[in-house]
């Protein structure tokens, strides 16, 4: 399958070469996209360049302003379907997420829909958070899986992999999440279309550099919505 991993950036000019280079190094053949918020720290003009280097294989989106997560991918989403790639790997660009692990997401993209990277499945793989960040990351996934009905066991994360099919299924325009609560929607409307949906262990590792995006307005979206997701989840109809 031809195949892409999405990279949304804001202000991540000191991790986003090694991210790119390490996607490149572990996953030969998998172009990389970064979609940049406009970030005022020069993001954009890093990614440009790294796209100069590595023609065909970056590939660059600058969006006008810094609009949320769950707009940059539903920009990103629909970009890279008019491409026509066939597997879209999401992840995120502070090298949380090890890069070594998108062949094991698309090896189980064969048999699945979405894949979704967990790091809750049979124990607990979170590397360098305090007691305080590990409590308030489960508790949110606790909440998550409580309201849905859906026994994922870490419906927060945002490591996955989608088949093409499986982003057309869904309606993106339907999801208004502009935060972090865009990983729990796909995945409930995915979930809803009775799409085959897997989980992947993975090892998460806390950023090293530059400031985290989470702030009290993602928190009040996130437990505004997960309410609604329930509702959809719990009493919404399975449809293909």
């Amino acid at each position: 399958m031809r195949a892409v991993a999405v990279v949304p950036t804001y202000n991540e000019r000191e991790n986003l070469p090694l991210t790119v280079e390490l996607i490149l190094k572990h996953a030969p053949g998998v172009d990389v996209l970064v979609v940049d918020d406009n970030s005022p720290d020069g993001t954009g003009a890093v990614a440009d360049h790294l796209a100069e280097q590595s023609p065909g294989a970056v590939l660059t989106l600058h969006r006008g302003a810094k609009a949320g997560l769950g707009a940059a991918y539903r920009e990103a989403f629909r970009h890279v379907l008019e491409l026509g790639y066939e597997a879209i790997v999401q992840l995120d660009a502070d090298l949380s997420h090890d890069p070594a692990v998108i062949p094991a997401f698309l090896e189980r993209l064969q048999e699945a829909d979405l894949v979704l990277g967990t790091r809750y499945l049979g124990g607990v793989r979170v590397l360098d958070w305090d007691f305080k960040r590990l409590l308030l990351s489960k508790s949110a996934t606790q909440v998550a899986r409580i309201a849905t009905g859906l026994r994922y066991s870490d419906l927060t994360g945002g490591y996955k992999a989608w088949r093409r099919a499986a982003l057309e299924a869904i309606d993106l325009d339907a999801i208004p999440a502009r935060g972090y609560l865009f990983q729990i929607e796909t995945t409930v409307q995915a979930h809803l279309r009775g799409l085959r949906i897997v989980e992947l262990p993975i090892v998460f590792q806390e950023r090293r550099r530059g400031m985290s995006k989470i702030d009290s307005g993602v928190i009040l979206e996130a437990t505004a919505g997960v309410i609604r997701l329930g509702f959809a989840a719990r009493f919404g109809s399975r449809r293909r």
